[in-house]
């Protein structure tokens, strides 16, 4: 058979802080579907909410519970604001292996009071990153401003974390994977692992090039195997409920 016109990928990593939860069953599925399983996703890091510091354990089982149905693997994180930044909270995502902290910096007053020596104490035996994201639709101008400040900051700190949001929906880049710590769990071919891959076809006819983010207008997705299952086979998805399993990530950043 020639493959000459194929290309064979790790299934993609995406990100989405919004996955759905406690919709309707058609709507979970068509979500998952439209979102992840036709894009060649197979695994989703997405994350709870806090607004206290005594919800952390609520929040995170909801959560939780509410990935029970999901069709492919999921990872998550913590998404607050810089005044929830603290040691118990830091120490709980500890306890229970959650690698990735997004702060809010629509307003920079409280991320500039979070105590990052204290932090930076709690993460010597598991580096967790830190990511910023914005709740609202700021100016161009105040946003560049606000990242060059948590840029800064991080760096000055020496603290894990990712200069730039994390862009929502499309595969997540190899350094945003190796730095949480998914990689190289998942986004590599791993030998004696499951049967997982993305099988693209190039429309243009070139070889050997990995398909880059998703330049659909490049490369069709023709095929998705996941864990010896088809997920996706010629402009049709299949959904299975619960065959999705949390990822635990034992060490953020190892492989940096």
């Amino acid at each position: 058979m020639d493959v000459s016109s194929f290309m064979m990928t790790p299934g993609h990593v995406m990100c989405d802080l919004e996955v759905p939860q406690g919709a309707d069953f058609l709507s979970i599925k068509n979500y998952y579907l439209n979102e992840f399983i036709h894009k060649g996703c197979t695994t989703v890091l997405t994350a709870f909410n806090i607004t206290y510091g005594y919800e952390f354990l609520e929040k995170l089982n909801e959560r939780k519970t509410s990935m029970l149905n999901s069709p492919i693997d999921y990872t998550l994180g913590l998404k607050t604001s810089g005044n929830l930044i603290t040691p118990a909270v830091i120490r709980s995502c500890k306890r229970h292996k959650v690698p990735v902290v997004w702060i809010n910096i629509d307003e920079l007053e409280s991320f500039k009071e979070i105590r990052w020596g204290w932090i930076k104490g709690c993460l010597y035996d598991y580096p967790i990153t830190f990511v910023p994201f914005f709740t609202t639709n700021i100016d161009k101008k105040t946003k560049i401003k606000h990242l060059k400040i948590w840029q800064n900051t991080m760096e000055n700190e020496k603290i894990p974390h990712l200069s730039n949001e994390i862009p929502q929906n499309e595969p997540m880049r190899l350094e945003e994977l190796k730095k949480i710590g998914i990689y190289p769990l998942r986004g590599n071919f791993l030998v004696g692992g499951e049967i997982s891959y993305n099988l693209y076809m190039n429309v243009e006819g070139k070889t050997g090039a990995e398909p880059q983010a998703f330049k659909t207008d490049h490369h069709v997705l023709k095929c998705t195997m996941n864990k010896g299952k088809c997920y996706y086979l010629n402009n049709r998805g299949y959904y299975f409920p619960g065959a999705g399993e949390e990822l635990v990530i034992q060490t953020p950043g190892y492989f940096i």
